[in-house]
């Protein structure tokens, strides 16, 4: 690389350390505890630099407290395993759990419990969580690329069919420098100015995914934090229909209930 290039790289790189470092400040500072959506925030930014043990911590925050959701522990999941060097340490395989649990459809945390079975030589149990999970979509989403990656590579290891997808949209970035810089000045005012931005986006998600069941809880909850409370019992009634397809014993509905009690829902 360019030596001007490698520079600009160390500008951006210097100035999202600095923004990570302000906004745990803020987080570790607040009476509160800091909003989950701050913590699940820093601990995708410090994923991003390459401090998983660091991204360890600020998942554990959140996974810690009752409004964790499934995608909470598959991201600790990950983060553990990253932090040792790829593999599924128990400790990752308990977030595993416990995120498939909560939604037994989350793509990530069944593609890590199958890397778990893959590197426990478990190589058909591996290959079959995969495709059983791939099969259950009826559209293309993006996660099926890193899925067919990691199926084909168990193909070619143990002579199993392989599978082809149809092209697709590329993945969804994660916080950009912008998201970071926005949530590290947190002051009341632009603590609510980042949420409902990251509100904003979640809802027009919601409106082409209404399935997503942890998706309506996360809006629910950030409608509670920007005290709309009308709109926030109309995400948990979203949730609450979502979770007549799950079994009775799932701990999210009596997480609705709870809130919706609180709401006056």
């Amino acid at each position: 690389m360019a030596f001007a290039a490698r520079a600009e790289e160390r500008a951006q790189t210097d100035e999202v350390t600095a923004l990570a470092i302000q906004l745990r400040e803020r987080l570790v500072s607040d009476p509160t505890g800091g909003p989950s959506e701050g913590w699940m925030l820093l601990g995708q930014t410090y994923q991003r630099m390459g401090r998983a043990a660091d991204a360890v911590e600020a998942f554990e925050v959140v996974a810690e407290r009752e409004d964790a959701t499934s995608a909470t522990f598959s991201m600790l999941a990950e983060a553990v395993a990253v932090a040792n060097d790829g593999v599924v340490i128990p400790r990752a395989k308990l977030a595993i759990d416990r995120a498939l649990d909560l939604d037994p459809s989350n793509p990530a945390a069944t593609y890590f419990e199958s890397l778990y079975y893959f590197q426990q030589e478990e190589t058909r149990k591996a290959y079959d969580l995969l495709v059983s999970r791939l099969n259950q979509e009826e559209a293309y989403v993006p996660w099926m690329e890193t899925y067919a990656a990691q199926i084909n590579r168990i193909a070619a290891a143990a002579d199993l069919p392989v599978v082809n997808l149809p092209s697709g949209p590329t993945s969804q970035p994660g916080p950009s420098a912008a998201d970071v810089a926005a949530a590290s000045e947190m002051n009341d005012a632009d603590r609510a100015e980042f949420i409902r931005s990251m509100v904003s986006r979640l809802a027009e998600r919601l409106e082409d995914e209404p399935d997503d069941l942890d998706g309506w809880m996360r809006l629910a909850n950030a409608y509670t934090v920007l005290q709309e409370p009308d709109r926030a019992v109309e995400a948990y009634r979203k949730a609450e229909a979502l979770l007549e397809q799950q079994p009775a014993s799932d701990p999210r509905r009596a997480a609705v209930r709870a809130a919706l009690e609180r709401l006056g829902g």
